[in-house]
């Protein structure tokens, strides 16, 4: 038996009830006398000596144990002796198969104690030390699979972070929280690194203590975590650890965790778990930015699109930042998911292509409009966003935005005539931006309306050419974020992902 099992197995066997029983139950046949228990590994007394005593054990007592102890390991048998008040001392091996568990020692006891009682009280122990045995070893197997079994549930948490976004700002505050909650730590901490290899930046930051904790940008190298992330040598301390993202050959980043909630240091478990962890975070991490790349170029595109298609299109006529900006504005106030912000973004710079191959005595015409004109609007709005949709992509997701962005709220809009939820919520917002925008900007047949006139308009017609819920997000955005909306004029406000 390993001493480092063997003193493990001891010191809980002392403080099991099983031994104390047995102690209230044998000392009435053996008398009043100091218990003392010895693994094989130990002289006694040793620096980590354990034992249970009814009586402290006197300096007589341990020096006779002790000289009992020498024989009793060499011969497996009992050995006892007899002092000068005639007082006898045990030195009680406890074994099974000739292997000794360890030894009992029995101080100043008053007579003799038979061999039939010897043997029984042998049983009795081994007994006692075999189910403190059972239970030592079903809890080693309890910690030997628990960092697996986490370990596991780990993996196929963040395999279920992965498959929910693809969004680097919602999926590292995700992986930061699991990270929490797993070590039960109070602050977790996800550095990048940037594209130039350069700097080390804070992305995502936890902090159960304190919600506004925030993290300088590092340079490479600097501080713990930039020393992790260039040796790529983990770091764990009792009360911090930081554990790199390696990906392939290459490290992206570190996650650093601090201070347990429990006081409890930070182990080789939580190291293997965090690296465990770390390992998926990684796959997620590199999809994600290969991800926002393709959105880049996707964005890109887009406007490269909007731009050339536009080009035919009045001054007046065209897409403004006034526009995208009130657009973006409202879906945030309706607090719709990053997906759908992104086809609204999307539709919001594409959606005046359907006014393509409109002919300019129209687009400039001062008086109204007659039906003849209205229907070649219809006709060139079909056409005009049709043109777009063999591109595929993204491009076909946003169609129908664009198409219906005409549409009433009580039916009587156009292509469709669609009416209430049947149009599409992205068409409704636009809907309401577009109107907006167009009182704002002078038309050929009209002066263009003050805010608060245009405003106006728009509450008019809510519950008629406008969805009142949108109606009531436009209200709100206007009241607050009014000086933000109107402010940009070079550049539209790029939309806040959720």
């Amino acid at each position: 038996m390993k001493s480092s099992y063997q003193e493990e197995l001891f010191c809980k066997l002392t403080d099991h009830p099983s031994w104390k029983g047995e102690i209230e139950t044998f000392s009435p046949l053996i008398g009043s006398c100091s218990w003392l228990i010895i693994p094989n590994s130990h002289t006694f007394p040793g620096k980590q000596k354990k034992f249970y005593s009814t009586k402290k054990p006197s300096k007589e007592c341990i020096e006779k144990i002790n000289l009992l102890l020498l024989k009793s390991r060499k011969t497996l048998r009992v050995q006892s002796c007899t002092a000068k008040d005639k007082k006898l001392y045990y030195c009680i091996p406890i074994t099974r198969s000739e292997q000794a568990y360890g030894f009992i020692g029995l101080c100043k006891v008053k007579e003799k104690i038979s061999d039939d009682l010897l043997n029984l009280f042998n049983s009795f122990t081994c007994t006692t030390i075999e189910g403190v045995q059972k239970e030592l070893e079903v809890s080693r197997l309890y910690e030997t699979i628990r960092p697996k079994t986490i370990a596991l549930s780990t993996v196929h948490t963040v395999g279920r972070i992965i498959s929910s976004t693809l969004e680097l700002n919602e999926l590292l505050p995700r992986i930061a929280r699991l990270s929490l909650q797993v070590l039960r730590a109070q602050r977790c901490c996800i550095m990048l690194v940037d594209k130039y290899k350069r700097h080390i930046i804070p992305h995502a930051i936890v902090d159960v203590q304190n919600k506004g904790a925030k993290q300088k940008t590092l340079k490479m190298g600097e501080g713990i975590e930039g020393n992790v992330i260039k040796t790529g040598i983990a770091l764990i301390k009792p009360k911090f650890m930081c554990i790199p993202f390696v990906a392939e050959e290459h490290i992206i980043g570190a996650v650093s965790m601090s201070q347990r909630l429990d006081g409890k240091p930070f182990s080789s478990f939580d190291k293997e778990i965090i690296t465990t962890l770390s390992e998926q975070a990684v796959i997620a991490i590199k999809n994600a930015q290969l991800y926002d790349e393709q959105e880049k170029l996707a964005l890109n595109s887009i406007k490269a699109l909007a731009s050339i298609l536009s080009s035919g299109v009045a001054d007046n006529y065209g897409r403004s930042n006034l526009f995208i900006n009130l657009t973006m504005s409202i879906g945030m106030e309706l607090k719709l998911q990053s997906d759908q912000m992104r086809m609204l973004y999307y539709a919001a710079i594409l959606h005046n292509v359907s006014q393509m191959g409109l002919p300019q005595k129209i687009l400039k015409k001062s008086t109204k409009l007659t039906g003849k004109d209205y229907k070649i609007i219809k006709e060139k709005h079909i056409r005009g966003a049709q043109l777009i949709k063999p591109i595929g992509g993204r491009v076909k997701a946003v169609l129908p935005i664009i198409i219906h962005h005409h549409e009433r709220y009580d039916g009587y809009g156009y292509p469709s005539g669609l009416k209430g939820e049947d149009i599409p919520f992205g068409a409704r917002i636009l809907a309401v931006a577009d109107s907006f925008e167009a009182m704002l900007s002078k038309r050929p047949y009209r002066r263009k309306l003050s805010i608060s006139q245009a405003v106006s308009e728009i509450v008019k017609s809510s519950g008629e050419q406008f969805d009142p819920i949108i109606v009531d997000a436009f209200i709100r955005v206007i009241k607050r974020s009014k000086n933000k909306i109107f402010k940009s004029k070079n550049d539209a406000c790029m939309w806040k992902k959720l």
